[in-house]
């Protein structure tokens, strides 16, 4: 963070720096309205855009990763377009000191400006290449556990294996799993923290919407109990299992909204579970649908 903040601040003072010499060069170089236009006024506007820019990478954590590579980008763009300049400046017009330097001052904001502009959206590139290769990765893992889940005889195997996968695939802060029994719900494994947990857990699948089951929920009722109404987001699906129904519990703090990804693969997880419960109620009891199908 503080490693952002220092490239933020420096490139507001860059900012402001360049429209306080654009000033300066207004003030050697007296201009007509229509030069002012269009030769003063641009750079001024460059050099804000820089200023913004600053502001944009010090007020938001977003940058805290990439900030310096915007910064190389636009210390790059600058130095290049100097050069330019400079190289074109001596061979071909010949400019005399002073303007040569309120020149050169002129293409460094363009260059600067262009290179921070092209460090954005190289920042956005680097950032979803990240995020498609972290799904790979969980996609992977969670395929994995997907076989493993269908080889599972019973139903604490099933149970522990989706609370592993929530925990360390998806990177959850708790998670829960319950199966439907003598009209009631039992907890088979649950690493929730909390008092009362275990009456709270089961209200909440006693309460689960009337969704169509595999389809994750966000919103049920005393789903903000589950994480001791602390900030954060609870996910929860119902599963079939045969003649009953299970139900399994996501609980992610301080997150407000779950990436779209990560609700399907808690989805898929699900549906893994779904067909492991399946096969076991159907190796228990050959007459069931399951068994017969």
């Amino acid at each position: 963070m503080r490693h952002r903040l220092t490239i933020g601040s420096a490139t507001v003072v860059s900012g402001l720096a360049l429209v306080a010499l654009q000033v300066l060069q207004y003030r050697y170089f007296p201009a007509t309205r229509g030069e002012l236009l269009f030769n003063t006024v641009p750079f001024v506007l460059v050099s804000l855009a820089i200023v913004y820019t600053g502001v944009r990478i010090t007020s938001r954590e977003i940058y805290d990763e990439h900030a310096s590579l915007i910064a190389a980008w636009g210390v790059g763009g600058a130095v290049g377009f100097v050069a330019v300049f400079t190289l074109i400046s001596f061979s071909i017009t010949g400019l005399p000191g002073r303007a040569l330097l309120f020149g050169s001052i002129d293409a460094g904001s363009a260059g600067g400006l262009a290179g921070i502009v092209v460090g954005v959206y190289d920042m956005r590139n680097r950032r979803t290449l990240a995020t498609v290769e972290t799904f790979a990765e969980k996609l992977k893992g969670l395929n994995r556990y997907g076989k493993v889940l269908n080889q599972s005889t019973e139903v604490h195997a099933v149970s522990s294996l989706c609370i592993e996968v929530a925990d360390i695939v998806l990177n959850s802060d708790g998670a829960a799993f319950l199966i439907r029994r003598d009209g009631s719900y039992e907890i088979i494994d649950a690493t929730l923290m909390g008092e009362d947990m275990q009456a709270m857990l089961r209200e909440a699948s006693e309460s689960f919407p009337a969704d169509e089951p595999l389809s994750a929920v966000t919103d049920g009722e005393q789903f903000d109990r589950l994480r001791n109404n602390d900030p954060g987001t609870t996910l929860g699906i119902k599963i079939p299992a045969g003649d009953t129904t299970a139900v399994l519990y996501s609980v992610y703090d301080d997150v407000g909204e779950i990436d779209a990804k990560d609700i399907e693969m808690f989805e898929l997880l699900a549906a893994h579970a779904s067909t492991a419960l399946l096969s076991i109620d159907a190796e228990r009891d050959p007459q069931s649908p399951a068994g017969s199908s």
